[in-house]
């Protein structure tokens, strides 16, 4: 009996395109690099600097902490008036007179005695001077007939009042006057920005504060309350007060700021305040279905609520134990353990790039992202998993040989 033998035989040209495939591997496209080769880029082509940090127990303690916000408003709190006259301000004069009147137009005083008034020659005589008011010159001065030039800036419109009074003596009986302030210039505020009602606003002696003028302007615009888009951020979180007093200038975040506390300050005329749109906004690159740029929409965001966000890692391509967190950070203000050592004074406040790494194949760090407290502009990427190359490997060849084959079967 005749046994016919099957050799197998291996084409040279199979094994030449085993062995350039296999070397292809490490020059498939990626959208970044491994964790591994993050790792090594700390030893390897480091010309910043930057350094890698687990996140770990011993210093998630540091990690979930940011530094409150309070107190910069309060620095600027100081002591003042807001009943004081100034250039600018505009006054209603009225004076009135007993018996033989200085200015004429005789009345009656009172209109349920004028009848006992006229018979007892009580006449008096209600004099407005200026119809339009009596503007407060640029040196703080105000002229009135028969009176002249006085000067009122610094003065409250009692004090104004006693001085007319005091200047009418010996031409008038026994003048009675009424100084009001009948248009508000010196003791006013600015209240600009993304405001709903942007303008001046008036002072009263009912001393508002901070708050109280946000309010009477209407708030945040419209625009921050909504948003122009995902990644420009919402609400008061996303806004910051620039407040200017007297040359100095403080900023707080909008609702880090407590109704009635040192930050609220008391206002004083001429304080100027400026609502700011800082979106809080977070990226992610890497082995995720979508780059983006994520907005913060709350006051305080945990890695864990912002990998959330963003999608999680791809099953097919993310390496769960590589997520990094690329964050420039305060040299001063890196936990204890993270520090490399002692720095000078005018050092301690250089910015050094700082990659926060966690593994989420441990069931621990899942506690742990809960608590770590991401920063505006934090950088979050997910590594890619080494084992992928030889799928894509596998892919890529599938395309190019994919056309043949169809070709094949169709001319059978």
């Amino acid at each position: 009996m005749y046994v016919k033998r099957w050799v197998r035989v291996v084409r040279p040209e199979l094994i030449l395109l085993t062995a350039t495939a296999l070397s292809g591997c490490t020059t498939l496209p990626r959208n970044g690099p491994t964790g591994s080769q993050i790792s090594r880029g700390v030893t390897k082509q480091n010309a910043i600097g930057f350094k890698i940090v687990d996140i770990a127990p011993e210093n998630i303690g540091a990690l979930s902490t940011i530094s409150s916000p309070t107190g910069a408003l309060a620095a600027l709190s100081a002591n003042g008036v807001i009943d004081r006259i100034g250039p600018g301000d505009i006054l209603s004069v009225e004076i009135y007179e007993i018996g033989v009147t200085l200015f004429g137009g005789h009345a009656s005083i009172g209109s349920p005695n004028a009848s006992a008034s006229s018979e007892t020659g009580l006449s008096a005589s209600n004099e407005t001077i200026g119809n339009g008011g009596v503007v407060v010159d640029r040196d703080g001065n105000i002229s009135l007939p028969y009176i002249g030039t006085i000067q009122v800036a610094g003065l409250t419109t009692a004090q104004v009042q006693d001085e007319i009074v005091v200047r009418l003596q010996g031409q008038s009986q026994s003048p009675q006057v009424i100084v009001s302030l009948r248009r508000n210039v010196a003791n006013t505020v600015v209240v600009m920005g993304d405001v709903a009602n942007p303008g001046h606003l008036p002072l009263t002696l009912a001393r508002e504060r901070l708050l109280d003028v946000i309010a009477e302007k209407g708030g945040i615009s419209r625009t921050v309350q909504t948003g122009s888009s995902t990644a420009t951020g919402t609400g008061a979180q996303d806004v910051v007060v620039r407040f200017t007093r007297r040359g100095r200038v403080a900023e707080q975040p909008l609702d880090s700021i407590v109704a009635g506390s040192p930050d609220d300050l008391v206002l004083l005329g001429g304080d100027r305040i400026e609502l700011i749109r800082q979106p809080r906004t977070f990226t992610v690159f890497g082995a995720l279905d979508r780059i983006a740029q994520i907005p913060f929409e709350s006051r305080t965001l945990t890695l864990a609520e912002a990998l959330a966000r963003a999608g999680g890692p791809n099953d097919g391509r993310a390496d769960p134990r590589s997520v990094f967190v690329f964050r420039l950070t305060p040299e001063a203000s890196l936990p204890e353990s993270e520090q490399p050592g002692a720095l000078p004074v005018s050092s301690a406040m250089v910015m050094k790039p700082v990659a926060y790494r966690i593994n989420m194949m441990q069931a621990q760090n899942y506690f742990l992202a809960q608590r770590f407290v991401m920063r505006d502009k934090d950088l979050i990427y997910i590594g890619n998993a080494s084992a992928n190359q030889p799928l894509k490997l596998m892919q890529a060849l599938g395309q190019l040989f994919s056309p043949v084959i169809a070709v094949q079967n169709a001319t059978r």
